[in-house]
């Protein structure tokens, strides 16, 4: 892996949109109350996203009408209220192409001009002006005393990790009932697992879509029920919702094959449907967002697909499919699966390097940026997870046993070895819902 990065020239991460620079900037002290605020990003800026409010010296707050664009569509322009005087701070926020909220605060002081009238009478001369200090302690306060509440960066990742965990069952599912064990529905505890991996696959991107609704027009989450639709205004918003639209499909699918044959849980509409999830999955995200788009978006899905052949198939044929085989029998599935899950693999390496290099220029970033080495870890466990499963293989296919109680306990140690196995993929789950939730600077 580490090979794959040489040549590139050392850069910071490829994350986030992010401020250039202000005018005014923060910290500055003028003579002049300014008129506008201009804002120059790294990225081009989407005005509807777009917002800020203004906190006066005495705390008081006023919503900034919708910015405009200045000379590049990285830059916007907000018009400042008449007359602005002493400290005042200024809180802005708006909302990537990837579905990340971008979000801080700046402050300013205007210096007050103030007539001196101490000498003044009737043969005063000119008037003298002074400037009258400000203090900036309270000031200081004012934004983060009175800051808006977002959802908090936990719960953003365990809606995501929950996601992925879903999909990756969902997943698993649709690739065993179309490769090796059809009818895997009517194993025991299927069922169940099914319809709850399905209904969160709907759920999860619906709360996201409320999420973001409050993150980029601060509804409030469960007012944002009352504005769905308006998650249509940008791309990130309308890739949610299209997503959960899609969920909601499948998990309806999931529900009719439970109730009649297990064949319609490969039927065209729920094929479909997971391919527009997938699609919809990878461009609300850093792989349309990042360098590369047009690579990056399909990349993903084959990534995500990859992942889910892999882990998915391994969890659904753990649980649901060896209980229902004889030992012997499970061998012959193991192997059948194996097949598929080493093409997976290479999927899941190629694509994984593809998106490495689009959000990493150097692979000396992958140990100085927070997400470098989020990244780096997840490397790690994916390593990992190949050397377990390679081992695991190499030892359970030497010498097959000749009669059934041999081939149990051999069985009994494939079902353990392969928990590792899964315990190490919800893992680099839960570190990939960190990188794909989090924002890194």
């Amino acid at each position: 892996m580490g090979l794959a990065f040489a040549g590139f020239g050392a850069q910071p991460v490829l994350a986030h949109n992010s401020l250039v620079t202000s005018v005014p900037t923060n910290g500055a002290v003028l003579t002049e109350a300014p008129t506008t605020l201009s804002l120059m990003f790294s990225k081009d800026v989407a005005l509807n996203t777009a917002s800020a409010e203004v906190v006066a010296a005495d705390g008081v707050r006023t919503a900034l009408a919708a910015p405009t664009h200045g000379v590049t569509p990285k830059e916007i322009l907000f018009s400042l209220p008449t007359a602005l005087s002493g400290s005042v701070g200024v809180r802005w926020r708006l909302v990537g192409t990837d579905g990340h909220v971008i979000t801080e605060r700046l402050s300013f002081t205007v210096s007050v001009a103030v007539p001196d009238t101490t000498g003044a009478g009737a043969g005063s001369p000119d008037i003298t002006n002074t400037t009258v200090a400000v203090d900036h302690s309270a000031m200081a306060m004012a934004p983060i005393e009175t800051e808006i509440a977002l959802t908090p960066e936990s719960v953003r990742l365990a809606i995501r990790w929950l996601g992925f965990a879903a999909l990756i069952l969902v997943g698993g599912m649709l690739f065993t009932e179309l490769w090796f064990a059809r009818g895997v529905l009517r194993a025991p505890r299927a069922r169940e697992a099914s319809l709850i991996g399905g209904g969160v696959l709907g759920l999860a991107p619906l709360l996201q879509t409320l999420i973001f609704l409050d993150d980029s027009r601060d509804f409030g989450v469960f007012r944002s029920l009352l504005h769905i639709f308006e998650a249509f205004d940008t791309t990130a918003g309308a890739m949610l919702f299209v997503r959960f639209l899609a969920g909601g499909v499948i998990f309806a699918g999931i529900l009719r094959a439970t109730r009649h044959d297990t064949g319609l849980l490969v039927a065209r509409p729920m094929l479909v449907s997971a391919g527009v999830y997938l699609i919809s999955l990878a461009y609300a995200g850093h792989s349309r967002s990042m360098k590369w788009p047009v690579l990056g978006v399909p990349a993903d899905v084959v990534h995500t697909t990859g992942a889910a052949v892999w882990l998915g198939g391994l969890v659904v044929f753990v649980f649901f499919v060896i209980p229902t085989l004889q030992p012997s029998e499970s061998f012959d599935a193991f192997r059948r699966f194996g097949h598929a899950a080493h093409y997976a693999v290479i999927a899941v390496v190629v694509t994984g390097v593809i998106h490495a290099l689009r959000l990493h220029g150097s692979i000396i970033t992958l140990f100085t940026q927070n997400h470098g080495r989020w990244l780096l870890l997840k490397l790690v466990l994916v390593a990992s997870m190949l050397k377990i499963g390679d081992i695991n293989r190499r030892r359970l296919m030497r010498k097959l046993p000749v009669d059934e109680a041999d081939f149990a306990g051999r069985v009994a140690l494939l079902r353990r070895a392969s928990i590792t196995e899964i315990v190490n993929g919800a893992l680099v789950m839960l570190v990939t819902a960190v990188l794909v939730a989090s924002s890194f600077n």
